[in-house]
């Protein structure tokens, strides 16, 4: 039982590594050898729970998917309406990026990195860009009750699309403006 509980906490290390290394690097520029190195771990512990780099990469893709949309949901959660829910995820857009030195964005950092269609990191970029689209459909859709369901679909995917580019610019220029600029576009849609 405490073999189990060990190699448990060696894979949540090797995470743990992985999750710096990755987002501060790159996917790619990230080698197997620096990510044992740094996790203290052997290497056969290291193929005991990853049998490849793309598993590793997947796996910290979803890991990143949890941690930053709790990031994100606990930002706006205090809000009491939609509307007030939407501007405050501009709002967290904001300070996010600049407490991560503006690194941007993990899943779109691995998206650039990844060009096979067919590559399970770009399914885990996919899975993560779904749910943050639904997640301003659903806000919107709470806001707009009396709007046709077409019209709906129309501003929320266009917040998303404001929220996806802002987080796109202010990684290239390094300043808050874009999230700024955005926020006052979505607050005009709603």
């Amino acid at each position: 039982m405490n073999d189990v509980k060990e190699q448990k906490t060696k894979r949540d290390d090797i995470l743990e590594v992985v999750s710096r290394l990755f987002y501060e690097q790159g996917y790619h520029q990230t080698g197997i050898q620096q990510i044992i190195q740094e996790a203290g771990a052997a290497k056969g512990t290291f193929y005991t729970f990853f049998k490849s780099k793309e598993v590793l990469g997947v796996a910290w893709l979803k890991a990143r998917h949890h941690t930053w949309n709790k990031w994100l949901k606990n930002a706006v959660e205090g809000k009491r309406t939609a509307r007030a829910k939407i501007l405050a995820a501009f709002d967290f857009l904001e300070t996010w990026m600049a407490d991560c030195d503006y690194r941007g964005c993990a899943f779109l950092n691995t998206l650039a990195e990844t060009p096979e269609p067919e590559s399970p990191l770009r399914a885990q970029v996919l899975d993560h860009k779904q749910e943050l689209r639904e997640f301003f459909r659903e806000l919107v859709d709470e806001h707009h009750t009396a709007l046709s369901a077409a019209q709906r679909e129309q501003i929320a995917a266009t917040i998303f699309l404001l929220f996806e580019a802002s987080i796109v610019h202010m990684q290239n220029f390094r300043a808050p403006w874009p999230a700024q600029v955005s926020k006052k576009q979505a607050a005009a849609l709603l």
